[in-house]
């Protein structure tokens, strides 16, 4: 194993939930991977996924400070340790710059699919790396690299860190940016309108489950499971529901939806594409 690390500081000082501070460690594992297997084929070598791997080397009681080293046959037969650390650096700087273009997304609201250089699986691993941060008002995600090859202190070759309204600025361009990724796949049924037989999203439901059931009259009069692809479209629902103030059942939704149908072709539940519009019922 190389001497260098990547270190994630999670700065935060509230619970966090297990499952979000799980998916952070997925997603860098998954971005790294995809990473050194380009740069090793750069070098006219050939990495398999299995080939590559993160390990936790070391946990701190500082929030949560992990190190994470890399292990693989395929660095020692074409790479120097000093290449191992600049690979390191070379993977961070690159999550700073997503985090650069996802918090400009945010700001101006919306962006085009053309205007996106990174693919839906980036776009959702820089949004699962951030959430905990995002998630904690006061908290802040440290990302650098660690070399300890001369120094058993460790010599810091990059160090970058997010704030909580970097991060929540940026994990909110990220998810505009995957909803705007689903938008290039087309739909069945585009700008329909769908209103809600069921809105249910205190009860835990298994794996592959919703609480939302929906009615859309052009399509069929039975109410119907209802999936929605963006995570930004089932949070503005999820919002909508638990606002004392508003009625989900009280609105119709104008939505673009694929209609997932039978081996007799009968309706058996939507996956909503993309959320439009809210429309309030006239009193």
């Amino acid at each position: 194993m190389s001497d260098a690390r990547i270190a994630l500081h999670f700065d935060v000082h509230e619970p966090i939930e297990l499952v979000d501070l799980t998916l952070s460690f997925q997603a860098v594992a998954r971005e790294y991977r995809a990473h050194l297997i380009e740069t090793v084929k750069a070098a006219g070598g050939k990495a398999k996924d299995a080939d590559v791997k993160l390990y936790v080397t070391d946990i701190r009681n500082n929030c949560i400070w992990a190190e994470l080293g890399g292990a693989t046959e395929i660095m020692g037969q074409l790479f120097s340790t000093m290449d191992y650390v600049n690979i390191f650096a070379e993977f961070v700087r690159n999550i700073g710059n997503a985090v650069e273009f996802f918090k400009k997304v945010a700001a101006k609201g919306d962006v085009e699919p053309s205007e996106i250089p990174y693919s839906k699986r980036q776009t959702n691993s820089v949004a699962d790396i951030l959430k905990t941060a995002a998630k904690n008002r006061d908290g802040a995600l440290g990302l650098s690299v660690i070399n300890y090859e001369t120094d058993a202190e460790g010599s810091e070759k990059i160090e970058l860190k997010f704030s909580h309204k970097d991060a929540s600025e940026a994990r909110r361009g990220a998810l505009l940016s995957a909803r705007a990724l689903e938008r290039k796949g087309d739909a069945d049924h585009k700008n329909v309108l769908m209103y809600f037989h069921q809105a249910n999203i205190d009860e835990p439901k298994a794996h592959g489950r919703t609480g939302f059931r929906g009615i859309i009259k052009s399509i069929s009069d039975l109410d119907l499971p209802v999936h929605f692809i963006s995570d930004l479209d089932r949070d503005r629902i999820n919002d909508l529901v638990q606002d004392p103030t508003l009625n989900p059942f009280k609105a119709s939704y104008r939505v673009d939806v694929n209609v997932e149908t039978d081996r007799n072709d009968k309706p058996k539940f939507y996956r909503v594409a993309v959320l439009h519009e809210v429309l309030p019922d006239d009193e």
